[in-house]
């Protein structure tokens, strides 16, 4: 199997906390739980199918034992039910990112050119009631009017603007200190639930061996 490139060793070690699951993975799972509000339960299979790497930085061969493959099905407190599946890499046509929500009146796809949603322009495509072919939608003009251009930057400045907009207000448009606890409490259920083979319940403690 040939090897494969990343950054740094340290993406490669589960135990440093920056995985595949806990940066692109956990990007998404925040704007999951923005659309469609709080995961009630999750199972998941986490699997590392490629044992070393060569770390860019330093050149290394390297073992690796943090996962290149994740797959997360569960419910949202809603009753909704979701399913997500990635994998390290990159496409190999510039489209790696794929999220089809399907509605009683219509479906929507975003896509990109990787699974980092935070990261990436996105593209919106719909259809509703009896179409049948996805059609373009267009972001307005006024929605990018005033902010940087590039993702990166201009998602950070938007997020800075919604802040102190609610600072100022008393709304709540940001994410806030309970959202990134939510989270990484979502995150480490899915570990527990691929570590012990079960499906975890939110809004209980999250268990840490079978017993």
């Amino acid at each position: 199997m040939q090897l494969i490139s990343i950054p740094s060793g340290y993406l490669l070690d589960r135990r440093n906390g920056a995985s595949l699951l806990t940066i692109p993975v956990g990007h998404t799972l925040a704007a999951l739980r923005h659309v469609f509000g709080a995961v009630a339960e999750v199972s998941a299979l986490l699997a590392t199918r490629r044992s070393t790497a060569v770390a860019v930085d330093t050149g290394e061969v390297l073992p690796a034992s943090a996962p290149d493959q994740a797959l997360v099905h569960g419910t949202f407190d809603t009753g909704v039910p979701f399913s997500i599946h990635y994998r390290g890499g990159a496409a190999r046509d510039g489209d790696g990112l794929f999220w089809e929500i399907n509605g009683t009146d219509g479906d929507i796809r975003v896509s990109g050119a990787s699974g980092h949603t935070q990261m990436v322009p996105l593209s919106l495509k719909a259809t509703r009631g009896n179409e049948t072919a996805l059609r373009t939608l267009d972001v307005p003009a006024s929605y990018r009017i005033g902010w940087p251009e590039e993702v990166e930057s201009g998602n950070v400045a938007r997020l800075y603007a919604s802040m102190a907009r609610d600072l100022r207000d008393g709304t709540r448009s940001a994410p806030t200190f309970d959202d990134a606890v939510a989270l990484h409490r979502l995150i480490s259920a899915i570990e527990r639930a691929a570590d012990l083979g079960l499906r975890i319940t939110l809004a209980e403690p999250i268990p840490t061996a079978l017993t």
